[in-house]
């Protein structure tokens, strides 16, 4: 009990310094270094602080108390090459010929993400088939992404960050060494999430932009949430010492929705100026609507023993993510309008980014092998995940093509103290999107012309059918390096 008190407290003093640096996205890469060196496969193993998150039921395995803090650094590229389109904003009044536009390829400037901390502990506080466990940690994802303003994605995304830190309470009981099952409690906090891109802000019928505009208007969205709920459910499984199964299950279909503002500052060269009002007030308050999926994990593992020691395993996972709930990013404006210029004011419509998300599998294989008990242990593992979007809505905020990688990772044992590393490479199959069915259109939230975008008296001849142009097609490519350090002491 002694121990889980002084761990609650050392707990506490970290969070001061995990909460103002922390970054974390949607997810990539893999929480804690010792999952992370088996390429993810850790959901039968599962014993060590990342059970909380990987499958609680494996906190009932813990012997002892157990204090773990680490951080995960990256590398993440990602490059996107806009498909050449024509201008018609530029259409030549006597031949009716508009130009054709080739864009460069834009890279994430901020490729480096120092800091994704977690820290936690657990113990049995004295029971003997019962385990508890305390964590705060910053989802693995890709907390920063950042591109030019002049760029062909300019449309889709400027840029992203989204610090969201998670804290958790788990408990677990297991009955001998046969089964156990686990339960965990999640407060997921999000002190930032902010989102920029460009918008036409033309109310003009018949407005055709899909390079540039005359109004265009970069539109940023700042804000936070404080609290989300979430759980998770595990159990595992020992039939005979050899063979594990585990499961677990994120399964509140929660949705993050932050408190945030809206500001507005003009780019095109017939802006002077934007004014936000509501009910001809001053406002630029605004929520934004982001989705989480449930996440459902599945494993089996072969345990190497000598006598009742674990020599080596090798566990295969599959993870199954309802990433089709991410149907859009919604920002409700709540009224807002908008007086452009001196313009009459227009009204700022529901800004609907639309993503429909598809579900995806992950396959993982993994292991580890002590090669000397006690002194050092070795692991390894890989694995394939399933494109979350197809490339007529793929986008530039989140890589969405098919995953593949690898992982390495290694445990130093001092006494009580060990020590791991991983590293993991992240790579996206290379996706391309035409300009025939691509999906993701400009943001003109005054445009005239509205659903079901067929009225020739408001919208342009050449997108009949659609809001505005259609501005994600192209080529993307990107690929992620993830270094993980995780120090563990057993008590």
């Amino acid at each position: 009990m002694k121990s889980f008190i002084t761990c609650t407290a050392f707990l506490g003093s970290a969070l001061l310094a995990t909460v103002a640096i922390a970054d974390g996205g949607y997810y990539a890469g893999t929480l804690g270094a010792r999952g992370s060196g088996r390429g993810g496969a850790f959901t039968a193993k599962a014993d060590d602080v990342s059970a909380i998150s990987f499958n609680p039921a494996g906190l009932a395995k813990i012997d002892g108390s157990l204090f773990q803090i680490g951080n995960e650094a990256s590398y993440n590229t990602y490059a996107f090459t806009r498909a050449p389109t024509k201008d018609y904003r530029l259409t030549d009044p006597q031949t009716g010929d508009a130009p054709v536009v080739v864009f460069d390829k834009v890279t994430n400037s901020k490729p480096w993400q120092a800091l994704l901390p977690m820290v936690g502990a657990t113990s049995r506080l004295g029971l003997e088939n019962w385990g508890f466990g305390l964590a705060a940690f910053a989802p693995p994802g890709i907390g920063k992404e950042d591109f030019p303003l002049g760029g062909g994605q300019r449309y889709m995304m400027l840029s992203r960050e989204a610090i969201i830190l998670t804290y958790a309470a788990s408990a677990a009981w297991k009955y001998q060494d046969v089964f156990g099952i686990g339960a965990t409690a999640e407060w997921i906090h999000v002190p930032r999430l902010n989102y920029s891109l460009v918008v036409d802000g033309t109310p003009f019928a018949k407005a055709a932009n899909p390079v540039s505009a005359p109004l265009d208007i970069l539109a940023t969205t700042k804000g936070s949430s404080a609290f989300t709920f979430n759980a998770i459910l595990g159990a595992w499984y020992r039939p005979v010492p050899e063979l594990e199964f585990g499961v677990s299950g994120q399964v509140v279909p929660a949705n993050i929705v932050t408190k945030s503002t809206l500001t507005v500052t003009p780019l095109g060269s017939e802006v002077s100026s934007v004014q936000l009002t509501r009910k001809n007030r001053a406002a630029n308050d605004v929520s934004l609507t982001l989705p989480l999926p449930l996440i459902f994990r599945s494993g089996v593992r072969y345990r190497g023993l000598e006598g009742a020691r674990e020599v080596f395993d090798l566990e295969f996972d599959v993870d199954y993510t309802t990433w089709s709930r991410v149907k859009n990013f919604t920002i409700d404006t709540n009224g807002l309008q908008a007086r452009i210029s001196g313009f009459d004011p227009s009204d700022i419509n529901r800004i609907v980014i639309d993503k429909h998300w598809k579900d995806t599998f992950a396959f993982r294989l993994g292991g580890d092998y002590a090669v000397l008990p006690n002194l050092l242990t070795l692991r390894a593992g890989g694995y394939l995940e399933t494109p979350v979007v197809d490339p007529a809505y793929a986008n530039v905020d989140f890589p969405g093509g098919p995953q593949m990688g690898g992982a390495l990772g290694a445990s130093l044992f001092f006494q009580n103290f060990e020590v791991a590393f991983a590293y993991q490479l992240r790579v996206q199959g290379t996706v391309i999107g035409t300009e025939s069915n691509a999906r993701v259109y400009q943001q003109a939230p005054s445009s005239a012309c509205v659903a079901p975008y067929t009225d020739t008296d408001n919208c342009n001849s050449h997108f009949l059918g659609q809001p505005s142009p259609a501005v994600n097609a192209g080529t993307y490519t990107a690929s992620s390096h993830f270094l993980a350090i995780n120090i563990l002491y057993r008590h």
